[in-house]
C-alpha cells in the first residue's frame, strides 16, 4: 500500500517555510530523485507525514554569476551545473564531479539543494563546495534568513541544522580570479551512476612555490563530509613537496572514520583516503 501523506505546493519562499513550520516532519520535494525512492519503499524508514513541493517557487533554480561570487539556487539542476558556461570554463570540477550522479535522467531532476539536505555521507557535491569555502543560505518563517558554511549544514547521516520551517534557498561559492587548481578524486566500482566508496576534494592555491589556501574535504569516509585543518595546515605551509603531500595523506587517514558496509570494508577506505589525498595532490602540482 502507498504511504498516506498531505501535500502542499506553496508558491514562495514564505508560504513554503510557514507550511514547514506548521508540519513537523513534513519533507521538501525538490527534484524527487531521493524521495520518490523512500516514498515508494517504506521500508527504507522515510514516511513523512507531509510533502511540500517547492518546484513551483520562482527563481530557486536559477544559478547568479557577478564579479565575486558564484550563486546556486537551491533548485538549479545537476544537469544545469554540467552546462552553465562560467561553470564549466571556471569550475569544471564541478560537472566533472556532478556526472557521477546517476544517469542524464536523473541529473535533469536532482538539484544541488537536495542533495545537500539529503545528507548523505557518500554524496559527491558536498566535499567539491567545501574545498570551494561554500556557504549557504537558510530562511525560516517569517523570513527570517541566516547564512553558515557548508561545512556547518551536516550533523550526521540524513541530519542537518535546518530548524523546523527552514528552508534551504542557495549555496554561494567565491568567484576567485585566476580559479584555483581543484580535484575531485573518487574511488568507486563503477564510473557512472555508483555510490562513492572514497571522495577526496583537494585544492591548492599556490605563491612563489608555496601552499595557500589549501582545502581537504573528504567524503564517505565519516557521519558527515569533512574537512582536514590539519592536512590543510600542512600544505599551506610547505606547499606541494614530496613530503607535505605524504604528511597530508597520513593525517586524512588518522582522521577518518570509515565504516564497514557492502561496498568496502573501514580498513580498505582508510588506505584509499591515503591513496586517492596522495594522487590528487600530485596531479594538482603536476597541472
Amino acid at each position: 500500500m502507498r504511504p498516506r501523506f498531505a501535500y502542499h505546493r506553496p508558491t514562495s519562499i514564505e508560504e513554503a517555510c510557514r507550511i514547514l513550520a506548521h508540519e513537523p516532519g513534513a519533507a521538501v520535494l525538490a527534484g524527487g530523485t531521493d524521495l520518490m525512492v523512500h516514498l515508494r519503499q517504506p521500508w527504507r524508514g522515510k514516511r513523512p507525514p507531509a510533502v511540500v513541493n517547492v518546484k513551483r517557487i520562482a527563481g530557486l533554480g536559477e544559478i547568479e554569476v557577478t564579479e565575486t561570487a558564484i550563486r546556486l539556487g537551491a533548485l538549479a539542476s545537476l544537469t544545469a551545473l554540467t552546462e552553465h558556461p562560467v561553470i564549466r570554463t571556471e569550475y569544471p570540477v564541478l560537472p566533472f564531479t556532478a556526472r557521477f550522479m546517476g544517469s542524464p535522467a536523473i541529473r535533469n531532476l536532482a538539484t544541488v539543494g537536495g542533495n545537500l539536505c539529503n545528507a548523505s555521507p557518500a554524496a559527491d557535491l558536498p566535499p567539491v563546495l567545501m574545498a570551494l569555502d561554500a556557504e549557504i543560505g537558510l530562511v525560516g518563517p517569517g523570513g527570517g534568513a541566516r547564512r553558515l558554511p557548508l561545512e556547518g549544514f551536516f550533523r550526521g547521516p540524513g541530519q542537518t541544522v535546518l530548524a523546523p520551517g527552514e528552508l534551504l534557498t542557495w549555496v554561494e561559492f567565491p568567484r576567485r580570479r585566476p580559479p584555483w587548481p581543484i580535484r575531485y578524486e573518487r574511488l568507486d566500482v563503477r564510473r557512472a551512476m555508483d555510490i562513492a566508496i572514497v571522495g577526496a576534494a583537494l585544492s591548492v592555491g599556490r605563491e612563489a612555490g608555496r601552499g595557500r589556501e589549501a582545502r581537504v574535504a573528504l567524503g564517505a569516509v565519516a557521519p558527515t563530509p569533512v574537512r582536514i585543518l590539519e592536512a590543510e595546515v600542512v600544505l599551506e605551509t610547505e606547499g606541494l613537496t614530496d613530503a607535505a603531500i605524504g604528511r597530508a595523506a597520513e593525517l586524512c587517514m588518522a582522521a577518518a572514520r570509515p565504516i564497514t558496509d557492502v561496498r568496502a570494508t573501514a580498513e580498505y577506505r582508510r588506505e584509499m583516503v591515503g591513496a586517492l589525498v596522495r594522487r590528487g595532490l600530485e596531479r594538482l602540482r603536476d597541472e
